[in-house]
């Protein structure tokens, strides 16, 4: 997806990642611009897209 950070790339993580984890779940929950909520896994929790996003961002 365009603009979206490549998983691994930390330098692609970087401004995210100064909003903290849980901001970013919170995003993830929600969906942003051309994001859908949930990655469109309408049955994902919130702690399975707070552990996919720990490791994308490693």
């Amino acid at each position: 997806m365009a603009g979206a950070p490549k998983f691994g790339n930390k330098a692609d993580w970087a401004s995210r990642l100064k909003r903290g984890i849980d901001d970013l779940v919170k995003v993830a929950i929600s969906g942003k611009g051309a994001m859908p909520p949930k990655g469109t896994c309408a049955t994902c929790s919130a702690d399975e897209l707070r552990a996919a996003i720990e490791h994308m961002v490693q």
